[in-house]
């Protein structure tokens, strides 16, 4: 699942790196492949960060839900079958910020650390980010899966 996730990252990372530099044709391939890695590993940093912080979240929400005897069975009997049935509505308010928390370290990673080596003027690098932001956010945290372990 985690290789799915990486190879998706890649193809929409190469999409919005490919857009920004065709929006602004005075970028070379020896940026855009410079923009391109260190996009993606700031990315991922920050779907990373975004899961971390939603997971630990959703944990205190289900502990705080069904309370602390519920989880410590959870835990002593990790499943062999772990499924995400469809949201509820704080379960669903946590993942959207999860999702919206890193679009935000994306844009921010973008704009200060990526960008700044090209000869786009503050303007276009705010554009720019914004537009990798919106693509590459891992709106994968949305959806609802089911593992077989």
């Amino acid at each position: 699942m985690l290789l799915i996730k990486i190879v998706l990252k890649l193809i929409v990372n190469g999409i919005a790196v490919k857009t920004v530099s065709v929006i602004y044709r005075n970028t070379d391939y020896l940026v855009f492949g410079e923009i391109f890695g260190r996009t993606f590993l700031y990315g991922f940093l920050s779907d990373l960060i975004g899961f971390g912080i939603g997971s630990i979240a959703l944990t205190i929400y289900d502990i705080i839900k069904n309370g602390f005897d519920y989880w410590q069975l959870y835990l002593l009997s990790f499943p062999s079958i772990l499924e995400v049935t469809p949201y509820d509505l704080p379960t669903l308010i946590i993942i959207i910020f999860s999702v919206a928390l890193s679009m935000t370290l994306i844009f921010v990673f973008c704009y200060t650390k990526v960008l700044t080596e090209t000869d786009l003027s503050k303007k276009q690098r705010f554009i720019s980010a914004l537009i990798i932001a919106l693509i590459t956010a891992p709106y994968y945290f949305l959806l609802p899966i089911v593992n077989v372990l």
